[in-house]
Order: structure tokens, then sequence, then C-alpha cells
């Protein structure tokens, strides 16, 4: 009796005060979100957001991409699951005795013998896995893994309690004395609330704040960049100057981070060397929002810092390609690409401040509709004797042929463009062009942080394309394609959008297009980044190489989801790249499945690689389009 009476007295002493440590730090951090900006995504599509809830939170779908970690990881997780209910009775022994059990969980219950088991294994389960998480820590030494000594408190603990709880379970049965049994019980329920207090006091608060994080994640994100308030005269400020312009969001996303590392090890910047990592710049960002605490709450008078460059460098924020792969790596969805397009809106538009060469770039867009600034009546000069039916003067034309800048100017990709249009007139395809009218869609401008500029391309094409009845647009080009089907709708656009590598994939699956064998017997597939991991479109590469006779198609070690950028996305398309190129890197990836060819559906892809090839001496690799392996293929 005497050691119930301990057991009550310790756990109700220390449970109030857990409690109200917890609560205290959680309040604080709520209040913090709550004065930053209000999120522009409303939270709808609740079914959707339910199933990721269930896939990416409660199955750990994100962590298996890296197998044994992944497995590590949900099963200290799931395990966890499994002990709520082991320490909800364990709480209730240590004020009513050894013999409270909650209902139906009794010891000679059916159910309660199930549980017993599950849950025992699950002790089992846990301990082993902690210590392989300690393995990888402190003796293998994973790169990405910070080994703090609040990584080794939190492994350490867990360990204690599934120790603990199995020393317990072992007095209950009565393998060992009852005193030794009372000890582990209080080291217990000690244990977990002294883990309450400090869960939300460092990068642990995601055990609490992940489950929001997912589920209010922008599901329309990835692909699409926040539509700012041009006209608004009020707004002020774009862009995130200042801590306080980050969205609530945004804040959630800072308090969420595992600071797992997963990100900076997809990241093609940071693989390559250089000084971008997302994890990093999160961490930054949730440490000024942490000093700047006072002034958002209590307005104290302090300046507030600028994000750029004290918080985040400029040569950060511009070695971003936004190819998404830190965010398809998250376990915990972290919008990481929308943070950074925002210091760069902030940058270009708020400070002036923005790369040399750019100032070309914006230049060309803004009076010729391209980066190269080449004049509109140029635009079709490739075109010449192919005689494309123009969409003003063809009637019930089924798709609006779209070439983009790339695929219009740049010299490699516009024999992607005739090989596309070879292609489209041998299997009948209705199509029309707007010749010398076709503008730039506007991805270049916004993605590089003009975001003015941007919209005014986006608003003159959707006016354009309203005027002349445009449904459906087919593009080679993935940023076209990403653009004009997830940002367009924001401008009041309404168009089917299909990529090339769609379309020729149906006139395969039609019997319309038969290609004949290839010269090239091994094609490594590239993914590109837009197409891709942002729209998940892979099929189609692979089924267009698997109907070219004699082509053995090879999968590179970063492919799919998982594929590796070719350095040009964000607009680096358009920046000379310091240190290590990225592209280099790709080809050499690609390179180790010794193909001929290697495959792309991307003109900046196609330009980057075939740079890449000649530039690190792979001249016996050939790289293509898709479009222009078919072309051939007769």
């Amino acid at each position: 009796m005497r050691w119930h009476t301990v057991d009550a007295v310790v756990v109700g002493t220390v449970l109030p005060i857990a409690v109200g440590l917890f609560l205290r730090t959680v309040w604080g951090k709520f209040r913090l979100l709550r004065a930053l900006a209000p999120s522009p995504e409303p939270v709808a599509e609740h079914p959707r957001r339910l199933r990721e809830l269930l896939t990416v939170f409660l199955g750990q779908e994100k962590l298996f991409q890296d197998p044994v970690p992944g497995i590590m990881h949900a099963v200290i997780f799931w395990g966890f699951c499994v002990l709520l209910l082991r320490a909800l009775t364990l709480f209730g022994m240590s004020f009513a005795g050894f013999e409270f059990h909650l209902p139906w969980l009794g010891r000679e219950t059916v159910l309660g013998h199930c549980y017993g088991l599950s849950k025992d294994t699950a002790n089992i389960a846990v301990s082993v896995m902690v210590l392989v998480a300690l393995w990888r820590r402190y003796v293998a030494r994973v790169p990405r893994l910070r080994n703090t000594g609040a990584a080794l408190f939190v492994l350490l603990m867990i360990l204690g309690l599934m120790l603990s709880d199995m020393v317990f379970e072992a007095a209950l049965r009565g393998a060992i004395p009852a005193p030794a049994g009372h000890a582990a019980l209080l080291f217990h329920c000690v244990g977990i609330l002294v883990f309450l207090a400090y869960l939300p006091t460092g990068k642990h608060m995601h055990v609490i704040s992940s489950v929001f994080n997912v589920y209010l994640r922008p599901l329309h994100r990835s692909g699409r960049l926040t539509k700012l308030d041009m006209a608004d005269e009020k707004v002020e400020t774009f862009g995130t100057p200042h801590i306080e312009q980050l969205t609530w969001k945004d804040g959630l996303d800072l308090y969420t981070c595992t600071e797992c590392g997963r990100c900076n090890e997809a990241c093609p910047a940071n693989g390559v060397g250089k000084k971008l990592a997302p994890r990093e710049i999160v961490t930054a960002e949730k440490e000024c929002l942490q000093r700047e605490a006072g002034r958002l709450l209590r307005s104290d008078g302090k300046e507030a810092e600028e994000l750029t460059p004290a918080v985040v460098s400029a040569e950060e924020i511009w070695a971003c390609t936004a190819c998404q792969a830190c965010e398809q790596a998250c376990p915990v969805n972290i919008s990481h690409v929308q943070r950074i397009n925002s210091l760069r809106r902030s940058e270009v538009m708020m400070q002036g401040r923005f790369p040399a060469e750019l100032k070309r770039v914006f230049k060309g867009l803004e009076t010729n509709s391209n980066p190269w600034g080449v004049g509109s009546s140029r635009r079709m000069e490739w075109a010449k004797g192919l005689d494309l039916p123009l969409w003003r003067q063809t009637k019930g034309a089924e798709y609006l042929l779209y070439f983009g800048c790339a695929g219009s100017l740049d010299d490699r990709a516009v024999k992607v463009s005739r090989s596309l249009v070879s292609l489209l007139k041998r299997c009948g395809v209705s199509f029309a062009v707007l010749g010398e009218e076709e503008p730039c869609c506007g991805e270049t401008a916004r993605r590089l942080g003009e975001e003015a500029l941007g919209q005014t391309l986006v608003e003159q094409n959707v006016a354009l394309f309203n005027e002349l009845g445009v449904k459906k647009i087919l593009t080679s080009c993935p940023h076209c394609y990403n653009t004009f089907k997830n940002e367009y709708p924001d401008f009041g656009a309404k168009l089917e959008v299909v990529h090339h590598t769609q379309l020729l994939q149906d006139l395969v699956r039609q019997g319309s297009l038969r290609p004949g064998a290839a010269t090239a017997a091994r094609v490594a597939i590239h993914d590109s980044c837009y197409l891709g991991r942002v729209n998940g479109v892979f099929q189609p590469a692979r089924d267009l190489l698997a109907a070219v006779g004699g082509v053995e198609a090879a999968e590179p070690r970063r492919s799919g989801e998982r594929g590796f950028c070719c350095g040009a996305g964000g607009g680096m398309f358009w920046l000379e790249e310091k240190g290590e190129r990225i592209n280099y890197e790709r080809v050499r990836q690609l390179a180790e499945t010794q193909p001929a060819v290697i495959a792309t559906s991307c003109p900046y892809c196609l330009t980057m690689l075939e740079t890449g090839v000649a530039d690190i001496g792979r001249e016996g690799i050939a790289v293509k389009d898709l479009a222009e392996i078919l072309d051939e293929a007769r």
C-alpha cells in the first residue's frame, strides 16, 4: 500500500507541472503563428486531405523512399501508437494500483490477451529500432543526420520507456520483486511526462505538429506559385522581406521540420556542393521567428531583421532550381520551394537586387515576350517550309500547338519542334499554331521572382486564348505545361493541357503511330522535374521507348519521383552557375547506365544534358527528345 501511495504522490505532482509546461510552450508557438500572415490557400477537399493523413502521417509512406531508416522510423511511430493504451493503463495503475485496467483490456479477456501480445511485440520492436537509430547516428555516422544532444536524449528516453515497461511487466508476472516494478512504473510515467514537457521546445515538436502540417498542406502547391494581388493598391510588401510576411502555414512548416536532412540529400544544388541546403533555410527562419517573437507579440520596438541577406543569403536563394525534390523527399510535407520563391520576389520587387544577367532576361520578356529579347517577327523562322496552319486562319483545330520560347528560338530545341510537327502531320492530328503571335507563358519571370512581369504575361495570354477560343493546348515544354495547367486557372483560364509525350503515347496506343526500329539500342531515361515529379507524368516516356523496335530502356539510379534535376529549372537556365555544375553530375549518373542515347522530354533538359555530355567528355552519348527518337524510327 505504501508503494501505491508513493506512485500516486510522485505522478500526481509531476503531472500538472508537465502538462502546464507543455501547454505554455505550445500556446506561445500558437501565438507566434497567429502573428504571421494569413494563408492564401483555403482548407478544402477534406476527403483528399484525410487520405493523405492516412498515407503520409499514419502510413509513413514517404519515409519508405529510403527503406532502412524508413522502416526504423515507422516501427518506432507505429510502436508508440500501439503503446498509447499501455501508457494510459500505467497512469491508471500509478493512482489506482496494479489491479487497474482499461475497459475490455483486462488480463483475463481475449482482447486483453491480444493487446498484451501486441504491446510486448511493440516494446521489443521499438527497442531494436532505437538501437538501429543509435548505430546510424553514432557508429555509421550517416552524413545527413545532426548528432545533437537533443537527438541522443530522445533516443535514450524512448529506449528507457520501453525497458521500464518490460521491467514493470516482469514485476506484474512475479518474475522480479514488486519494488522493482514500482520503480519501473515511476520511471515510465515520469519519463512520459518529462518527454511531454520537452517535445514542443525543439525539433521534436513535429511529433505534435506533423499531423496538422500534413492535413493542412496546400494540395495544389507543388507546381503552382501563389498568385499575388498586384491590383490592390493597399499592398505595399511583396514576397517575404521580413519574418512576419510568412504565412501561418509557413510557420507551421518551420515548427514541423524534423531536421532529418532528407531535403538536403535530395537537393541537386546541395548535392554538387553549393551552399543551398533546404533544412538549413528552415532552421534559420525558425530561429529568426523565435528572435522576433518579442517584436511580433509585444511590439518591443526592435527593428525587423531582413530575411535576405541576414537570415538566408542571396547565394542560397539563387541556387534553387525549384525542382521540388526537397518537397518530394520531406516526410512531413514542408513547402520549401514556395518560401524560396517568396524570398526572390522580395529581392526583385522590393529591393531590386538580383543577379546581373537577369536584367537582360527581364528586359527581353518585357519588350519582346521572350528571355532572349528576339523580335516576334523571328519567332517562326525555324518553321519555314513546314506550312503550319495558323490558329486565326484555321477553323475547328483541336489543339493549339504551343512551342514556347525555347521551342521557337533555341537552336537545339527547334529541331524537336520540327520532329513533333512531323509526327503530328503523319498521324493526322488536328492542330494549329499562333505563329508570330505566340508569347512567353510567363513561367520564367514568375520563377525568378519578377511576379509583376510574370502576371502581365499570363494575363495577356489568357486574354488572347479567350479571344481565340482556345480550349486545348499541346506543348513540348514541361514548364509551359505546368504553368498552363496549374497556374493559369488562378487567372481565369480553363484549358485542357497536354504534353507532347502524353499525346504521342495515346497515338501509339490507338495505332495511329507505329514506330519502327531505332538506331540506338540502349536509351537512358531522364525524367523532367516539372513533367515527372511535379505533375506525375512518368509512364509516357517508358511506353514510347517500349514501342520503338530494338530499344532497351535504362533507368538511372535517380529516376522517377526521385529523379535528379538537369540544373535549369527555377530560371537557372538563364543564370551563370557557380561551382560544380548540376548538369555535369546528372550526365555522370545517366552515363552509369552505359547508354547510346539519353532520352528527354524538355527543351531545357535537352540543352543542359547535351552541354554536359560535351563538357565532361562523353561525346559518344547522344541526347535526344522522345519526339526525335520516334520521328527517326520510321
